[in-house]
């Protein structure tokens, strides 16, 4: 029963569990071209947030059907969590593809930063912050990205 309980405590440790009302933590991101990227701590923010390759493809296609400020224009930054991608692929591959996207793609190397976030199995992770404070989270399929972002 010890071993049984053990088990659960540390695998339910693997991942946060971020709450709303909670701040969101301090990550250390950087774009496609390895540009640092900082979060702002002051004003209202989305996060589309990806932990899958499926899930990524379809925020790319999503993306591709808006303009290109769209992300800027309504405060919504979109981080892709890579960290267990293995590194040649990243470089050879994943890289060299994000620069050609019209649009800026946060990266999370570290998988400890990754493990700081909420995920569910083959969703978006979408969070709403105001100064910094968790509003929102929401986890939705991917294909309804056009539902909720008009």
């Amino acid at each position: 029963m010890k071993i049984l309980l053990t088990t659960l405590l540390l695998l339910s440790s693997l991942y946060a569990e971020l709450k709303i009302g909670e701040n969101f933590p301090k990550l250390t991101l950087v774009d496609q071209f390895d540009k640092k990227v900082e979060l702002p701590t002051q004003g209202t923010l989305t996060l589309i947030i990806s932990f899958e390759k499926d899930v990524s493809a379809d925020i790319k296609d999503f993306l591709n059907t808006k303009n290109t400020n769209f992300l800027s224009d309504n405060n919504i930054t979109y981080i892709s969590d890579i960290s267990g991608m293995p590194t040649f692929v990243t470089n050879w591959f994943a890289l060299p593809k994000m620069k050609k996207f019209d649009f800026k793609v946060a990266l999370i190397y570290d998988e400890d930063e990754g493990k700081k976030l909420n995920r569910e199995e083959k969703r978006v992770t979408i969070m709403t912050l105001k100064d910094n404070n968790i509003t929102t989270i929401d986890f939705i399929p991917s294909k309804e990205l056009q539902n909720i972002f008009k």
